[in-house]
């Protein structure tokens, strides 16, 4: 974790302004193009859900503003950053899961339904959980797969504010190979312009994996 420094920073005056707030967060929906995607998911016999997971954690590694949170009423840039992601257990409760970081979506994949599988048998607040809560190299995540989003406000303790993005994702437009997403930043910390660089490598990731799936299909892998 690295300390920013407010004497050279070039948003310290935004977030001395913004930490005065209320509420200092702010947030988007849109429409997230999902290239052929869906498609090559089910090609490769890849849950579609893990796919666009695994290209928001490359594009989190890509975007370091994304990294940026508050410890002690300053700001800090963590290292590294995994996803906290909602998952439906089978009583229709969701459990929160900590995902690993993998370099490729096999792997991603692989390790990732096992942590699935052990934490949705779970308590919501597990000893894990609890023990984590504090953690701030996260990136909250939820899935609604059953509507689109168009617009979504989060449940949040007065005064608990510790600059983590949370996204949530809703359901999978076929017709147009989109997805619709929400997404809720400290304005201290990252302005819409941060946004638009975020959504730019998003779609840059989910064509790089498109196409990664598409050459093993093609070379028979």
């Amino acid at each position: 974790m690295k300390k920013i420094n407010l004497t050279t920073w070039e948003r310290a005056e935004h977030f001395q302004f913004y930490q005065q707030f209320d509420d200092p967060n702010f947030n988007i929906v849109t429409s997230l193009d999902t290239h052929s995607l869906y498609a090559d998911a089910q090609e490769a016999k890849l849950p579609f859900s893990d796919c666009y997971l695994y290209c928001l954690t490359q594009t989190l590694r890509a975007c370091d503003f994304m990294r940026l949170r508050i410890v002690d009423n300053a700001p800090v840039e963590v290292d590294d950053v995994a996803i906290s992601s909602t998952f439906l257990a089978e009583n229709k409760t969701f459990r929160f899961i900590l995902l690993e970081n993998c370099d490729s979506i096999d792997e991603f994949v692989t390790k990732n339904q096992a942590n699935k599988q052990r934490g949705l048998k779970q308590r919501l607040l597990n000893e894990e959980f609890i023990s984590q809560s504090d953690a701030v190299d996260r990136v909250y995540v939820s899935i609604l797969p059953w509507f689109e989003v168009y617009g979504f406000k989060h449940a949040r303790h007065n005064g608990d504010n510790l600059g983590i993005p949370k996204v949530v994702f809703g359901k999978f437009n076929k017709e147009k190979n989109s997805l619709s997403v929400s997404i809720e930043v400290h304005h201290g910390l990252v302005d819409g312009y941060h946004l638009s660089l975020f959504l730019d490598e998003f779609r840059r990731q989910i064509i790089a994996l498109c196409e990664y799936l598409q050459s093993k299909k093609n070379f028979g892998g």
